[in-house]
């Protein structure tokens, strides 16, 4: 999988900045602070806690920015318990007469960002603070951390079918279907203010159980619609291909090469 770093796009070393290290609070005052609405302590942990919470092995972790810079916990919140919701243009968001038209894109690239796989080998919390630390769109103060298995990707040319066992489909406030990326995939959000990760509740950590069972069937409709789309392009090939006029000396189904040449 592309690495995908705003940093190396800037010319940054991936260093790592700290600069602003002192000026965080402790992990145990940031704790005392930080309670739920009953009075329960929050669940935190620091990026350097990562591996020894959890088994990324053939996993890949990538962030969503909860957009700009002041947004309250309620938006935290709200992902933690819907998911994160799949891209969606300005006209769909605002339009009023979408019926039962299912909205949100199933693209993870359109409005997540890759920021590590296991394949490229241990995950380091000094790269990956590095990354979340200078995320640059609208200034994110606060990003959400999910982890993908990299088995349930469906290997698909089109980009929006690849991730598709990640999603599930409800309603919006709006009453509007979408699509969401499945709670059960989030880790937690991480605030740049803290330097700590607030942890999320509904995270699986494994894949069993029903939820593998759930995933086992995400993944083969999705498998299913990039077959089915195969076999409607191949014989849409095949019919043009039967049809091309006939050369002489040469007949249609004789014919080894075909340019697609001005099709589409």
């Amino acid at each position: 999988m592309e690495k995908i770093s705003n940093e190396q796009e800037n010319g940054d070393s991936g260093a790592l900045d700290t600069s602003s290290l002192t000026e965080m609070p402790s992990f145990e005052e940031h704790m005392q602070k930080n309670s739920t609405k009953n009075g329960e302590k929050a669940n935190f942990a620091r990026l350097e806690d990562l591996n020894s919470l959890y088994d990324f092995e053939n996993s890949a972790i990538f962030g969503h920015g909860t957009a700009s810079a002041g947004n309250g916990h309620e938006v935290i919140e709200s992902i933690f318990r819907e998911g994160v919701k799949g891209f969606e243009s300005l006209g769909n968001m605002v339009g009023e007469d979408r019926d039962d038209e299912i909205s949100g894109s199933t693209d993870i690239t359109d409005n997540t960002v890759g920021l590590w796989s296991s394949d490229e080998g241990e995950l380091e919390p000094a790269k990956l603070r590095s990354h979340l630390d200078h995320w640059e769109h609208r200034n994110a103060k606060n990003i959400i951390l999910l982890r993908f298995p990299l088995a349930y990707f469906n290997m698909s040319e089109i980009s929006s079918e690849r991730a598709k066992a990640f999603f599930t489909v409800h309603e919006d406030k709006n009453g509007h279907l979408c699509n969401y990326i499945d709670r059960r995939f989030i880790i937690g959000n991480y605030s740049t203010d803290t330097g700590l990760i607030e942890l999320n509740e509904h995270f699986e950590p494994e894949i069993n159980g029903d939820f593998k069972v759930e995933l086992d069937e995400r993944l083969k409709r999705a498998k299913d619609e990039t077959k089915e789309r195969h076999e409607k392009f191949g014989k849409l090939y095949a019919r043009h291909n039967n049809s091309a006029p006939e050369t002489e000396g040469e007949s249609a189904d004789d014919m080894e090469e075909w340019s697609d040449e001005g099709w589409d």
